[in-house]
């Protein structure tokens, strides 16, 4: 399934998308950055302007939260439908439907790292780095990207049979954002109820990200990756699984 044929049309359907997203706007790709770096704005003057929250170096604080969370929220957001809206090609091109979905996620990750860039720059002058955290960073990043790629596949996959997934799916990450340790740290949360935390896999997907930059310890950094990786192929593995339970039937309903 992944040859080089896969890859070659992953690739060049992530630059269509990345052409289709941009065409006839004012600004291209500064419109797409901008909007998390809006937010991350807006975030940071609610919770260290307005509501006081006493987290030291609270803008790396937040940046390691909120940009992951932005990546992983709008991922699911598009790729839920992502088989349903390409039923026609899916049907009319030999394509496997997997290449739909890793070129919008590729997509997605290109402007979630361009994003971090444009926000982590002017950063720098405020908050020395771990060189050792810089280098490890694109191991977070992967394993996000693998979690994030294992509930994007199991999603689009029940889009196709049970129409209300994508309803439930923005719901469900609406809720999940207040209990998801993003805008504040896990010592906020009482200790009877931090189980929610431990169930929580954008939490385990966050967290190594959070200290790769924020505070990095290389010892608490491992672990907090293991977990990582063990929850995001947890994900792809159940995905796979359910794909595979399903693919008989995929294009009956697609």
């Amino acid at each position: 399934m992944f040859s080089k044929p896969f890859w070659r049309q992953v690739r060049s359907l992530t630059r269509a998308n990345l052409k289709s997203r941009y065409r006839k706007t004012f600004a291209g790709f500064i419109w797409v950055v901008l909007n998390p770096v809006i937010l991350f704005g807006v975030h940071s003057l609610v919770f260290q302007q307005f509501l006081k929250l006493e987290v030291p170096n609270y803008l790396i604080f937040l940046l390691t939260g909120l940009l992951p969370w932005i990546f992983m929220l709008q991922s699911l957001e598009m790729c839920t439908s992502i088989f349903k809206t390409s039923g026609a090609l899916l049907k009319a091109y030999p394509a496997h439907p997997l290449v739909y979905l890793t070129s919008q996620l590729a997509d997605n990750l290109i402007n979630f790292l361009a994003a971090f860039v444009l926000i982590l720059v002017p950063l720098l002058s405020i908050k020395h780095f771990s060189p050792l955290g810089f280098f490890l960073l694109p191991l977070p990043i992967m394993a996000m990207a693998i979690g994030v790629f294992g509930m994007a596949w199991w999603l689009a996959t029940a889009q196709v049979f049970w129409g209300d997934t994508r309803y439930i799916v923005s719901f469900a990450m609406n809720v999940t954002f207040l209990l998801t340790p993003v805008f504040y740290p896990v010592n906020f949360i009482p200790e009877y109820l931090r189980w929610i935390v431990v169930v929580n896999p954008f939490y385990h997907l966050i967290a190594p990200f959070r200290i790769a930059l924020y505070e990095f310890h290389l010892e608490l950094f491992m672990k907090y990756l293991m977990h990582s990786f063990v929850v995001s192929i947890f994900l792809l593995l159940s995905a796979a699984w359910f794909w595979k339970k399903k693919k008989n039937e995929f294009y009956l309903y697609v």
